[in-house]
């Protein structure tokens, strides 16, 4: 009996806390024209014009970048993350480590939440080999 309720109540405290999170992380639909090679989710993406949502309002962890030709496209989740001080702009920070760059966080203008991307296999094996890193160091206008 008590073993059930102990059961009851975790599944009420996830799903509570499951709709916190996903009411926290509020980008939608964000466009940029990225003039790098980046990567996101160990996924290699060229400079071009992209376009990010999420894949549906039922999970709001995972996201979608496509390029505006539907050539690449690539999924990838995100936690929520809050800027240090409001972006007037909305913005995609990657990290440069070496001479590569990574897709970090995004925020929609005038809102200090936004997401956070896990750091991809490929960071941090730079990072552990000794690559030079500039975290956050560029940050891209969006579009909404």
């Amino acid at each position: 009996m008590k073993k059930n309720f102990l059961i009851a109540m975790m599944s009420f405290v996830l799903s509570i806390s499951g709709l916190a999170t996903a009411r926290a992380q509020v980008v939608d639909t964000v466009e940029a024209d990225i003039p790098f090679g980046f990567t996101v989710n160990d996924n290699t993406l060229p400079a071009g014009e992209y376009s990010i949502r999420r894949v549906s309002p039922e999970n709001p962890g995972v996201m979608v970048i496509s390029s505006k030709e539907g050539h690449q496209n690539a999924l990838f989740v995100v936690n929520s993350a809050q800027a240090k001080t409001e972006p007037h702009k909305t913005e995609l920070i990657f990290d440069r480590v070496g001479d590569q760059y990574f897709l970090s966080e995004i925020f929609e203008s005038w809102d200090v939440n936004g997401v956070q991307l896990p750091k991809p296999r490929g960071e941090r094996k730079l990072e552990k080999n000794g690559a030079t890193v500039q975290l956050n160091s560029v940050i891209v206008p969006g579009r909404m």
